[in-house]
């Protein structure tokens, strides 16, 4: 009997059934406390499939574990939490869910950037204290019409260029291998490099995964390329943005609005104090309610046709 260990202890319903039918004995968490390091090697050496989320670190050395066949199941489009490591390894197969929160996450770059355009958290402030719009640093501005960069061509750069299209916008992209994405240019979407992007886009939104290639790939240098009135989304990893420098900037300009979707542990003097033109969610955006159900049926599934697969 192949066994499983699931680490959250609300893991969907119909997600168990479909392991279980796979023929898997499959252990839930009765606890909402996440396993330590310690714990987790203990779990790695029990089961034959784990499944964990981004805040489970599998380091390299935990592969001397490993002495037969295992499954890391992870609840995220992310991979970074991983050790390539365990990618070359034949005795270790990484399942990710790569599609199910893509409309959230693009749903929510879109909520950053009208909160932060529209002054919305500012006015609700002021509305709080009793105040009226002349109290605001500044007006509201649209977003229709307006020039959209978008960093990465996958699957939520997809969908948030849906979006833009419905606020008229004009789109830049910029991607490691545009000639793979020929369907955009017929789309009317614009490649260009990095540089360019950044200097030329009203809005800025950054949707690729953490590599050792790109970490700060939005450098000091970078974001001094920004224009002064550009608001400027990062929905994925904290260390692909040199976050202290992007929070300088937004600092010394206040037209400069700046929104992030990110684990904030280490960041926290940098961004615990509360700015108009900035908007810090605890990387959210992949875990409403619909996304979770729709990544514990999808990590299942996946779960299953790869037992099939590798029993036939």
């Amino acid at each position: 009997m192949i066994k499983g260990y699931c680490v959250f202890n609300d893991f969907d319903r119909d997600a168990c059934r479909i392991i279980r039918a796979a023929g898997v004995q499959l252990d839930i968490s009765r606890s909402n406390r996440r396993p330590n390091k310690e714990e987790l090697n203990d779990l790695f050496v029990k089961y034959d499939i784990l499944i964990i989320g981004v805040k489970e670190k599998f380091t390299k050395d935990m592969l001397d574990l490993v002495n037969n066949k295992k499954i890391i199941a992870t609840l995220s489009i992310g991979l970074d939490h991983i050790d390539e490591a365990f990618f070359k390894s034949d005795l270790v197969k990484v399942i990710n869910c790569p599609n199910s929160n893509v409309i959230s996450v693009a749903e929510h770059i879109f909520s950053l950037i009208l909160g932060l355009r529209k002054r919305i958290i500012e006015a609700n402030d002021i509305s709080i204290r009793g105040g009226d719009k002349t109290n605001l640093s500044r007006y509201g501005s649209d977003i229709n019409n307006c020039t959209i960069g978008v960093i990465g061509a996958g699957k939520i750069s997809r969908e948030v260029i849906k979006i833009a299209r419905a606020f008229n916008m004009k789109i830049y992209c910029n991607t490691l291998h545009p000639e793979k994405h020929k369907d955009l240019i017929e789309q009317n979407v614009e490649f260009m490099n990095l540089n360019n992007l950044l200097s030329s886009s009203d809005i800025i939104t950054v949707n690729i995964p953490l590599n050792e290639d790109n970490k700060n790939l939005i450098s000091k240098e970078k974001i001094s390329l920004m224009k002064k009135t550009a608001t400027f989304i990062n929905t994925s990893r904290a260390e692909l943005v040199d976050i202290v420098e992007l929070i300088k900037y937004a600092d010394e300009n206040e037209t400069f609005n700046v929104g992030l979707d990110i684990d904030v542990d280490g960041y926290e003097s940098v961004l615990g104090k509360r700015r108009d033109n900035v908007i810090v969610t605890p990387h959210i955006a992949g875990t409403t309610y619909e996304a979770i159900n729709r990544m514990d049926c999808e990590l299942a599934n996946n779960i299953k046709e790869y037992l099939l697969k590798s029993m036939n």
